[in-house]
């Protein structure tokens, strides 16, 4: 199985709405369909896959936009640092927003079966397929 992150989902009922982050950037889905396009990724009506907030729970607690890791708690990195705590996990090397994407859910599988029962993550800008992963951290971090 490959890991990446799923489809963008975009509802053509109306007007264009984005239903769901994924990998594809919004202003290309609005350079192509010439329209303003809404974002309504939350809504008490759920219509598309992955709108539910347990989704994409890793099963753990969650916490997002952690500065530091608590006692026993793993710490997932956007990029790689030069300390060598066990529980660090890094989602990429240098800061790159397109390999965190693809690495977020082995690195959280990775941690529970690590044994760790809770989960903190540094903010990770909410720019391009960054609101992508925010969108999944904040599902995930609903446990």
């Amino acid at each position: 199985m490959q890991d990446r992150l799923e489809s963008t989902i975009v509802s053509l009922l109306d007007k264009p709405t984005v239903l769901r982050y994924g990998g594809l950037d919004i202003s290309k889905i609005k350079d192509v369909l010439n329209k303003k396009v809404l974002v309504k990724t939350t809504s008490k009506k759920k219509i598309a896959p992955g709108q539910f907030p347990l989704h994409y729970s890793p099963g753990i607690p969650l916490r997002i936009n952690a500065t530091k890791p608590k006692k026993d708690e793993a710490f997932v990195l956007i990029k790689k640092r030069k300390t060598k705590f066990k529980n660090y996990y890094y989602l990429s090397k240098k800061n790159d927003l397109q390999q965190s994407a693809k690495n977020l859910y082995t690195i959280l599988r990775k941690i529970k079966k690590d044994g760790y029962k809770m989960i903190a993550v540094e903010r990770i800008r909410n720019k391009g397929i960054g609101k992508t992963i925010n969108d999944r951290l904040t599902r995930a971090s609903k446990y």
